[in-house]
């Protein structure tokens, strides 16, 4: 019987600074991205989250949608970052650094992290992170960070060559609590060190993660296409290739391994 969180989440029992004091939970909402915004606009405490069992209009990038049946964990995360804009990129890394590094503690799987905003099992896309940001030219006033994670969700038929599920991958459930909460404290701890710019720290373990350093790689952007090596990655969290062309500071785009 596939795992529902509604009326749970009261279980939680944070030990978190910031991410989780205050929980909107529903059984089934259109997109918590959406109605993060709406709590936003009403000045909601920072570190509030919103979770919903079903979403029936879950968007990624570029607004494609967000398969986001029972089973999984579709949530966002509303923050008042007050750092500079460009380093908006450092939030998406932070929270996938922090799905990682709870999957791997409650599993013992080890996953990949795809530039910009996707984590992986065996090459397949288990987690993805959309990042909305409200900034002016000074500071990010506000960033909602959506996560989808697929734990015991069926993967619809057309996607599973490029998705999967941790108990696909893991051989059975896994306690959607526990990955939450464990999701939510690391994430406290990465986001505290982004607030002292400590983004060395975050930069380490992702690199961890990502195995992406060395890599040829193609980036597509709307019309543009950029084809390098992967040098490293700036103190904003853009990809530094080398291309024919010379060195390209890249921030956006859909990433294929060549």
């Amino acid at each position: 019987m596939v795992e529902k969180l509604t009326h749970k989440l009261d279980l939680l029992n944070l030990n978190s600074k910031i991410i989780g004091k205050k929980v909107f939970h529903f059984n089934k909402i259109q997109s918590t991205n959406l109605y993060a915004k709406k709590l936003v606009n009403e000045n909601i405490d920072e570190g509030t989250i919103v979770i919903a069992d079903v979403q029936t209009k879950g968007r990624g990038r570029k607004n494609r949608s967000w398969v986001s049946p029972y089973g999984g964990l579709w949530f966002s995360v509303i923050l008042y970052p007050d750092i500079i804009p460009k380093r908006g990129m450092a939030i998406t890394m932070a929270a996938s650094i922090s799905v990682s590094q709870a999957i791997k503690d409650i599993t013992g799987l080890k996953t990949k992290i795809k530039w910009p905003n996707d984590v992986l099992l065996n090459d397949k896309k288990v987690c993805g992170i959309l990042t909305e940001l409200n900034a002016d030219i000074k500071k990010i006033k506000n960033a909602i960070v959506g996560i989808g994670i697929n734990v015991n969700n069926k993967v619809d038929e057309e996607l599973k060559e490029i998705a999967t599920s941790l108990k696909q991958e893991f051989g059975s459930e896994v306690t959607s609590l526990r990955l939450l909460g464990l999701t939510l404290e690391n994430f406290d701890n990465n986001y505290e060190k982004l607030k002292i710019n400590d983004f060395e720290y975050i930069k380490k373990i992702w690199l961890s993660y990502s195995n992406i350093i060395g890599k040829k790689v193609k980036i597509t952007e709307e019309n543009t296409m950029i084809v390098g090596v992967v040098k490293d990655i700036d103190d904003n969290g853009y990809l530094i290739l080398k291309t024919d062309n010379g060195i390209k500071n890249v921030l956006n785009g859909d990433i294929i391994y060549l």
